[in-house]
């Protein structure tokens, strides 16, 4: 069984409201650990208390294994009590496994007396625990919510969902069910009903609902609920059943979102067409999105000038893929600051194109291409976007922003790695100023000498503000100008000297 309450236990109620004033901590409980916790929880000086099954924990202080009924009724009557305590955690069907059932309920109903708790986390627990969950998270005091690796069938969802309507000051939810152990016994159409409970919850701030194999009819009831968030700003529904149809239901619920800022859609279906119904139909707002392990393959143009952050992880695009991605990336307009398409099939072909239209990108900072079968000629192509040595001009007008190829675990070309170190300076002055002293050991002043001696106050200038640490490249640079033209030189400084009147030392 999963973690079944005790049964077997007695279940005889005791009566801490009489017994506080003379009974110590210490005839509760033998161990010091769990005294510490108490003695804090009594004394309102806990602001998180987690109850967990042995297995499962981790040391911190505020951990609790329970060893009998009789602990878990003081820890009610202490946690009611308090003004401090906003975070109670449960973890493990093992949890209650010396307590008798009758403890749990009294447990749970006191922290549904406490009006300061505003985080509830729950993992791993059975369905018989689910449906015990009500009198606890029914406050509207609760804000965060949090079920995690529990059982969910039919029956524990709707419980689960019914309770959200009675739970309208939730602001934000966090359930994820993943199936790698066989933990979700959902499926669309029981989602789809239970679903129209969240409407209650108005002033959610971010909606997680993973691996609940949500699809068509789940999303067709998040259209009607999403409207009522008004202040919603992440939606994440990973590791579901979303294809391309559901992406046109999302788009239209959220319409109205104005402040939705994030959208994970990862371990989905979605192809071309359902990446394109997002990037065209979601609210400006919305800059960043998550699609890792979808079915984007990029075989026709999509523009994605208006994201910030997008992940197209572990989709493997066509061979015109890249062309896409770099189309989008040499537009001026573009608002692409990290890029993320490690696994994406990109090969050195990809690399070569994606680092041209790098060229005279400013907005750029993070490009992730980990596991793209690239060899030292892919991760070449971005030497000369980061420092193009072929002149100082073109030293100087090269990629500055870019810092991160997103290439851990890789031994990139060492230069390339230089210059991604290069580009996280603040100043993109002293940026270019440095990719210039590394790549030109001598300047060339050539191309100043049609100004004749106009620049070279500049070129100085230049020199002791970049250049402190090179003297000799000073000498040089000053030295051509004077070897150029020796005649404006030697005029200039006569022209100063004449009519100087100078005083003999007697």
């Amino acid at each position: 069984a999963r973690g079944e309450l005790s049964s077997s236990m007695s279940s005889q109620a005791v009566d801490c409201n009489a017994l506080e004033a003379t009974t110590s901590i210490e005839e509760i409980t033998g161990d010091e650990h769990k005294r510490d916790i108490l003695r804090s929880l009594q004394n309102d000086e806990i602001s998180q208390l987690w109850l967990c099954n042995p297995d499962l924990a981790t040391g911190d202080c505020e951990e609790y294994e329970l060893g009998s009924s009789r602990e878990l009724d003081w820890l009610g009557h202490f946690a009611k009590k308090s003004t401090r305590l906003e975070s109670v955690g449960i973890s493990g069907v093992g949890t209650f496994g010396n307590c008798s059932g009758h403890s749990v309920d009294r447990f749970l109903d006191d922290l549904g007396k406490c009006k300061h708790i505003k985080k509830m986390f729950f993992t791993g627990l059975s369905a018989e625990f689910i449906h015990k969950l009500g009198p606890a998270m029914k406050n509207n005091s609760r804000t965060h919510l949090n079920v995690e690796e529990c059982y969910l069938g039919v029956p524990e969802a709707t419980f689960l969902f019914n309770t959200f309507r009675d739970m309208n000051s939730l602001e934000e939810l966090y359930i994820d069910c993943n199936d790698e152990e066989g933990l979700t016994n959902l499926n669309d159409g029981a989602m789809a009903s239970c679903i129209p409970s969240l409407a209650a919850c108005t002033g959610m701030r971010s909606l997680t609902l993973n691996h609940l194999n949500l699809s068509t009819n789940s999303c067709a009831a998040l259209r009607g609920v999403l409207p009522r968030m008004a202040t919603l700003r992440e939606v994440v529904l990973r590791g579901n059943s979303l294809d391309d149809d559901c992406t046109t239901l999302l788009a239209q619920g959220l319409s109205d979102c104005k402040q939705i800022q994030s959208l994970d859609l990862s371990h989905n279906r979605i192809s071309d067409n359902g990446l394109d119904v997002l990037v065209q139909g979601l609210p400006t707002s919305v800059d960043v999105l998550y699609l890792p392990r979808n079915d984007i393959a990029l075989a026709r143009h999509v523009l994605l000038l208006r994201l910030r952050v997008l992940s197209i992880v572990d989709n493997t695009l066509c061979r015109g893929g890249t062309g896409v991605i770099a189309a989008s990336l040499a537009n001026p307009e573009c608002r692409l600051e990290d890029l993320h398409l490690s696994q994406c099939n990109i090969g050195d072909e990809g690399a070569a194109i994606l680092a041209d239209s790098l060229r005279n990108n400013q907005r750029l900072i993070v490009m992730s291409l980990r596991e793209n079968n690239m060899t030292d000629r892919g991760w070449n192509e971005f030497s000369s976007i980061l420092c193009d040595a072929s002149s100082i001009n073109a030293t100087y007008n090269s990629n500055h922003t870019l810092q991160s190829l997103g290439s851990y675990g890789i031994q990139n070309p060492q230069d390339v790695q230089m210059m991604l170190h290069l580009n996280k300076g603040k100043d993109k002055s002293r940026v270019a100023a440095s990719k210039i002293l590394h790549s030109h050991r001598h300047l060339d002043m050539r191309p100043l000498f049609g100004r004749e001696l106009s620049l070279l106050p500049y070129v100085v200038a230049w020199l002791e503000h970049f250049a402190k640490s090179r003297p000799d490249l000073k000498l040089s640079s000053i030295f051509e100008f004077v070897r150029a033209m020796p005649m404006k030189v030697t005029d200039g400084v006569v022209g100063k000297a004449k009519g100087v009147k100078r005083k003999l030392n007697s």
